[in-house]
């Protein structure tokens, strides 16, 4: 293949004598092989010039004379200045005139230079020359100048793309049309070798599958890559840099060739190639041009990689916060944290089901989300972990709705911000209600114990004496009448022998493990049966009886004449607890069936003159009581903790002075039971 030449420049000689213009067009053709074309008159070059706009064919320079018969030189040149696309067109004057009107004339109607017959061929020649490397020299000026700004443009298109392909696609794409090439590769380095990745051009023979991987070092494109340097070939098939098996697209040959290498932080990464320039040859201002967009390109690159990799980075860090969310919303403790302005800042879903107001936000504070508060909650400690960045602990107590009192232990550990102003802090609650009432239990339970061994001996060893007491106060009685001054003395004591004997009968009851028979029945006809037998007694005391009995309650197990006695006890115990009030007496019951828990819970609840706190932390000791004296021995409550205790259940008491008590029973179901009421309702 030839080299590729740049086309003649192209010449419209308009001039009247046809020897004159015959014998310059031979000169101008012999010496520079112009193109020439001749022209007789001014309405032949008008012709002329519009059938070459027609057919697209660039006019570089229009020699005419400008005293001709018809339209003159002047009327012609005038034609040309005021035509949009051929205004720009250079025009020289060719005058017979000495004068200098005719050539002021000349210059004034646009003339960009002008030649006075008779003249030298040479001097002609140099003077066209003159003006066509002056036109080349604005028209490279004006290609560079769009070129400039069309790289611009590409290099801000390149800014806003983030990945790597579309960087290589943008990239030929602008190329192929900046530089007028057939066409353009950008290859990159993958596995030890250099493959296409993006193509434009080549009238879509080619795609990136079709080209040869390149072995760094080989052929001109691999010596681009290791030398990171910019270079051209505008003679390729004669440069021993080129190798046509490797430099070439697939099927193609290569005239002339510009590369540039694609460098990321010092390091070759890639290489951009054009093949086979349109119009002309390669200049080094191309080569400059191209290694510039080069560098754009690996600047792109280096932000389209560094986007990924932050990409890659967040997704590791939501999988990561994804992760630890499922382990936080897993912990079955309630745990938050929350900023020093108090707001939410993540929640775990342990904390959203069992607070008991459901109101929570992130973004909110923490005190209004949760207990509907204006101001900080009296009892936290947050602010404290804030301040003084050590971990605090405190405890919340409150009474849920089934009326037992709930403990919360409550711990803060602080989280150091990197600024003074971004401390938090994460707020971890544990339930200690159960474990609490377990203690409880434990305790109430080796004092029972221990008490009902103390009571079994010491009834036993006092029964035989006080039986003794007993019957001798009988007899003396029989023997002495009543108006005897002794008698009042034996009265008292048998009065005294009767109530020993009711206190050890009570102490033997509740140390005798007896045998419970446990029957299926319904748990509200035992407490309608206990209220039977204490009504008179309620409704003497003008006592107000409330029930709240539900009526979906499965059947229980238990011990009915048993549990007939906790009923009296604790409703006797209501009586006597109202009896300090003048009015508005009332004893509420309710029962209900708590399915989570699989049990049935029995409340008892008046409204007497009520427990203090360490009253009601006492109250199922025996031999405790809060009544009178003379009014209660303090075995009740104690037997009927045990009784309950007995049926695998639970008794608690939450009391408030000069407001009432109120005792929760709590006895289980069988789940299958439950589970066949349940379906029923």
């Amino acid at each position: 293949m030839h080299p590729v030449a740049e086309a003649p420049a192209r010449i419209l000689l308009v001039d009247d004598e046809p020897e004159i213009a015959e014998s310059l067009s031979d000169f101008l053709v012999r010496k520079e092989r112009y193109d020439v074309s001749l022209a007789a008159t001014g309405e032949e070059a008008i012709a002329i010039m519009e059938k070459l706009l027609a057919e697209q064919i660039e006019l570089d320079l229009v020699l005419l004379d400008m005293r001709m018969p018809g339209i003159s030189g002047l009327e012609v040149l005038n034609w040309i200045r005021d035509h949009p696309v051929l205004r720009y067109t250079r025009v020289v004057l060719v005058t017979a005139a000495a004068g200098s009107e005719e050539k002021v004339e000349a210059l004034s109607a646009g003339a960009d230079d002008y030649i006075t017959k008779p003249f030298y061929p040479k001097e002609l020649l140099a003077r066209v020359k003159t003006i066509l490397r002056t036109q080349q020299l604005e028209k490279q000026l004006q290609r560079q100048s769009q070129q400039l700004s069309f790289l611009n443009h590409i290099g801000q298109e390149l800014a806003t793309v983030l990945e790597t392909q579309d960087v290589l696609t943008t990239a030929v794409t602008g190329a192929q049309q900046v530089f007028e090439l057939d066409s353009v590769s950008a290859y990159m380095l993958e596995g030890g070798r250099l493959r296409c990745r993006a193509v434009a051009g080549g009238n879509g023979r080619y795609t990136p599958q079709t080209y040869t991987a390149i072995i760094p070092n080989q052929g001109f494109l691999g010596q681009v890559f290791v030398k990171q340097k910019a270079a051209l070939l505008n003679d390729a098939w004669t440069d021993t840099r080129y190798d046509q098996r490797i430099d070439a697209p697939p099927s193609t040959t290569v005239s002339t060739l510009l590369a540039a290498p694609i460098v990321v932080r010092s390091h070759s990464v890639g290489i951009i190639a054009g093949y086979n320039k349109k119009n002309g040859r390669f200049t080094e201002t191309d080569l400059e041009l191209f290694a510039s967009l080069a560098i754009s390109v690996g600047e792109a690159i280096q932000n389209a990689w560094m986007f990924q990799r932050i990409r890659l980075r967040q997704k590791e860090l939501l999988e990561s916060r994804n992760t630890l969310q499922a382990l936080i919303d897993g912990i079955p403790h309630p745990i938050y944290t929350i900023n020093n302005q108090w707001q939410l800042v993540a929640i775990n879903r342990s904390k959203i089901d069992q607070q008991p107001t459901p109101t929570e936000h992130t973004g909110q504070v923490c005190y209004k989300a949760f207990y509907q508060r204006e101001t900080p909650c009296p009892h936290c400690q947050v602010a404290a972990s804030l301040t003084h960045k050590e971990a605090q602990g405190w405890s919340v107590k409150w009474q849920g709705e089934d009326h037992l009192l709930r403990e919360w232990e409550v711990n803060a550990y602080p989280v150091p911000g990197s600024k003074a102003d971004s401390a938090s802090a994460v707020i971890l609650w544990q339930d200690r209600t159960d474990e609490r009432q377990m203690e409880s239990s434990l305790l109430q339970a080796g004092k029972l114990a221990a008490i009902g061994q103390l009571a079994a001996g010491v009834a036993h060893e006092i029964n035989n004496p006080l039986t003794a007491i007993n019957a001798n106060a009988e007899m003396l009685k029989m023997f002495i009448p009543p108006e005897d001054e002794n008698y009042e003395a034996v009265e008292l004591i048998a009065l005294a022998g009767e109530r020993a004997t009711k206190v050890v009968r009570g102490l033997l009851d509740f140390a005798r493990q007896e045998q419970y028979r446990f029957t299926p029945n319904q748990i509200n006809k035992s407490i309608k049966q206990a209220l039977d037998l204490v009504s008179y007694q309620l409704q003497t005391a003008n006592i107000k009886v409330i029930q709240n009995f539900a009526t979906d309650l499965p059947e229980l197990t238990a011990s009915w004449e048993h549990l007939k006695s906790v009923w009296l006890n604790l409703l006797v115990n209501a009586r006597d607890a109202v009896e300090n009030r003048s009015e508005n007496r009332q004893i509420e019951i309710t029962t209900c069936l708590v399915v989570e828990n699989y049990c049935i819970q029995v409340l008892i609840r008046d409204n007497g003159k009520g427990m203090s706190a360490a009253e009601a932390e006492h109250i199922f000791e025996p031999f405790y009581t809060t009544k009178d004296p003379g009014k209660g021995t303090g075995l009740g409550l104690a037997t009927s903790h045990r009784i309950i205790e007995q049926h695998d259940g639970d008794i608690n008491v939450v009391s408030i002075p000069n407001e009432g008590t109120t005792f929760i029973i709590r006895l289980p179901v069988i789940q299958e039971d439950l589970t066949n009421t349940t379906q029923e309702s």
